[in-house]
C-alpha cells in the first residue's frame, strides 16, 4: 500500500473470534465479514441493523444458547441474534446477485460462504447440537456438559472453568479441541498437510508473509522469544 493510500483506507481489526478453532467457524467468520463489508460499501442494506449498544448485546448473545434473546436496535425495535443473521444473509445474497463476489474471494468461494452460512443458521434454528464440531461454542458446551455430568460438577466448579480454557490451549498435547480432532469429531475444511505447509508458506500479499518468513528462517529464535514473553507476562 503506497503512502497516499493511508489517507483513504483503514484496516478493520475484527478480534471477536480470535479464539475460534473450528475451521467452519473461521471460514464463516472471515467469509461473512468480507461480504458484509462489501455490502456496506455498496450501500446494499435493506434496513438499519445497527445495535443500540453493541457490547452489552454481545454479552447477551454469549449467554444465550438459544440465540433468541431480544437485542435492541437504534431504531427502537428489537431483533434476535438469529433473525439478525438472517437479515445479514438476505442482504448478502441480494448483493451477490447484483454485484458478484469478486471482492469476497471470488464467486466460487463467496457462494460457498453463503450456502454454508444458510445451512448453519437453519441448524441453529432446528437443533444447535447438530453443529458439534462445526461451531466452537456448541462444541465446547457439549464437551463441558459431558464432563459436568460424568464428574457431577456444578457450573460454578473451577474444574469446568479450567476445561473451558484448556479447549483453546495452543499446545496440541494439552488442547481439548485437538483431542476432538484426533477423535474425528471436528469437521475439517483443510488437511493437516495444508496447515503445516501454510506455516512457512503464507500468501505473499498478506501481513502473514513477514511472520511466515521469520518463522521459516529463525524458528528457534521465534519460539524462544514467545516463551520469554509468556514468562514475563
Amino acid at each position: 500500500m503506497c503512502s497516499s493510500d493511508l489517507q483513504i483506507y483503514r484496516r478493520v481489526h475484527v478480534i471477536t473470534g480470535d479464539a475460534n478453532l473450528c475451521e467452519v467457524a473461521t471460514f464463516l467468520k472471515v467469509g461473512a465479514t468480507a461480504i458484509v463489508l462489501a455490502c456496506a460499501e455498496a450501500g446494499a442494506w435493506r434496513r438499519d441493523l445497527n445495535l443500540a449498544d453493541p457490547v452489552p448485546a454481545m454479552h447477551a448473545v454469549s449467554h444465550d444458547p438459544s440465540c433468541r434473546a431480544p437485542l435492541a436496535l437504534t431504531d427502537g425495535t428489537t431483533i434476535s441474534a438469529l433473525d439478525l443473521q438472517w437479515e445479514f444473509l438476505a442482504a448478502a445474497g441480494a448483493f451477490a446477485d447484483a454485484h458478484g463476489l469478486d471482492l469476497c474471494g471470488g464467486d466460487e468461494v463467496g457462494r460457498a460462504v453463503l450456502a454454508r452460512w444458510e445451512s448453519v443458521l437453519g441448524a441453529l434454528e432446528r437443533d444447535p447440537r447438530s453443529l458439534v464440531g462445526v461451531l466452537d461454542w456448541v462444541t465446547k458446551l457439549d464437551l463441558l456438559e459431558v464432563y459436568a455430568e460424568r464428574d457431577h460438577l456444578s457450573w460454578r466448579d473451577p474444574k469446568l472453568a479450567l476445561l473451558d480454557l484448556q479447549y483453546h490451549d495452543v499446545r496440541p498435547e494439552r488442547s481439548l479441541y485437538e483431542r476432538l480432532v484426533r477423535a474425528g469429531r471436528v469437521e475439517r475444511i483443510v488437511s493437516e498437510d495444508e496447515v503445516l505447509h501454510a506455516i512457512d508458506h503464507p500468501p505473499d500479499d498478506t501481513r502473514a508473509y513477514f511472520r511466515g518468513r521469520c518463522l521459516e528462517r529463525w524458528p528457534d529464535a521465534v519460539v524462544a522469544a514467545n516463551r520469554s514473553e509468556e514468562h514475563t507476562s
